[in-house]
């Protein structure tokens, strides 16, 4: 609540009105000195003890963005109070990764009314964002008196990494053509058991699974053969030691680079993993995740302190037929050790971030990272802040030979 310059001028006429007539021996200008300081107050009061209450609700459509996508909230207010909200300038704050705040006119609101406000955003940075708050100002009629509501944050937007389209071929044999044999597997880490179920009326009682039946004390079925699933997991390193620059740094490149591998290899039938900091702290990394959780755990992911040693513990027991990871030159070790637990007949491809090529100071570790991965037969690159995404996917996947890895510098 404060005084609009109208209201001060009054005020301060008003005292210095008071003090002469009171100098000079004037009553009766003394009360018109009295009343023009007191009506700054009275609109305070009458403004504050006007102001609503209100409810809003905002909705993101769609909640998940990719760069440069335009988006919409759909914000609703309700007025919760006992009086009617006359027509006011509202305005939405929100992030500048967003395209910067937006104004409307909130139009009169009978109590118990809803008016609902539309406006756009764009997604120029990965991360997550919450519309709001909405501030609405109030003001008395004479407008001597102004206040400012605040209603809180609400619902959320996420900006995707940048998801950059792959070519559609299959994973090549080291030395040969054709596509590698991804093994297949069937309800394994994490997934619901899918060969039994609970009994159902009208199910045939041949299909009864009596040991499963006895293990659970309820009549329990066979469940149709269900259709072999390839599997990939995705390995983050999000150790903040192992990454350089900023908004476009080594790890916005790596957040992009898994992205878009992930919508390559979902289109292509593979169930997927996610084993980074966060889904090793949330316990969900042997979970196989859709697509949009995994997306939105890149979205949301962050460099931060510590090692690779629990990400690594998670990514290996993990059976599946083909594993993409992303990891810094920080440390050879746990690049060793992950390239170690890779399986025979499994495809391992590993991109190596050189951190001299993303603005860091160096020394970089990249080529020592690059020769334990090669050694263990995975396919690797080293890459630079100019290396293209479907470049080094392309290299990846339709690599010849795991003997050798390359270091990719962009056009100069």
């Amino acid at each position: 609540m404060r005084l609009t310059g109208r209201g001060r001028t009054f005020l301060i006429l008003g005292i210095a009105v008071v003090c002469l007539a009171a100098l000079l021996g004037f009553p009766d200008i003394t009360r018109i000195g009295a009343l023009l300081a007191v009506l700054p107050a009275l609109a305070a009061a009458s403004v504050w003890r006007a102001r609503p209450r209100l409810v809003v609700r905002r909705e993101a459509r769609p909640a998940l963005l990719r760069p440069g996508d335009a988006g919409r909230v759909v914000l609703q207010v309700r007025n919760a109070g006992r009086r009617t909200l006359r027509q006011h300038l509202a305005e939405e704050r929100l992030d500048t990764a967003l395209g910067g705040p937006a104004r409307f006119v909130l139009p009169r609101t009978e109590p118990g009314a809803t008016r609902t406000a539309v406006y756009d955003v764009v997604g120029n940075r990965r991360g997550l964002y919450r519309p709001g708050p909405l501030r609405i100002g109030l003001e008395d009629p004479f407008r001597l008196a102004h206040a400012r509501l605040t209603l809180p944050p609400s619902g959320e937007i996420v900006v995707l990494p940048a998801i950059v389209p792959l070519d559609g071929r299959g994973l090549r044999r080291h030395g040969g053509a054709g596509d590698w044999p991804t093994p297949h597997q069937v309800a394994a880490h994490g997934e619901d058991d899918v060969s039994t179920r609970a009994y159902q009326q009208g199910d045939e009682l041949r299909r009864i699974h009596w040991p499963a039946t006895a293990h659970h004390a309820e009549l329990m079925v066979r469940q149709e053969e269900q259709p072999a699933r390839r599997r990939a997991v995705l390995v983050l390193d999000s150790r903040r030691l192992a990454h350089h620059g900023t908004e476009t740094g080594s790890f916005e490149w790596a957040a992009s680079f898994l992205a878009s591998v992930a919508v390559h290899l979902d289109s292509g039938g593979y169930a997927l993993h996610l084993v980074s900091s966060d889904t090793v702290r949330e316990e969900r990394a042997g979970s196989v995740l859709p697509l949009p959780e995994i997306l939105r755990h890149l979205a949301l992911a962050l460099p931060e302190a510590g090692d690779m040693e629990p990400v690594v513990t998670a990514a290996r027991p993990l059976d599946a037929g083909v594993t993409v990871a992303v990891l810094g030159d920080a440390d050879p070790g746990p690049a060793r050790q992950l390239a170690r637990a890779r399986r025979t007949g499994s495809t391992g491809l590993m991109v190596v971030l050189d951190g001299t090529g993303f603005g860091g100071p160096g020394p970089s570790h990249a080529a020592a990272v690059a020769e334990g991965a090669i050694a263990s037969g995975w396919r690797t690159r080293v890459v630079t802040g100019r290396t293209g995404v479907a470049e080094v996917w392309h290299q990846l996947s339709t690599s010849p030979s795991a003997r050798r890895t390359s270091v990719h510098q962009g056009a100069l």
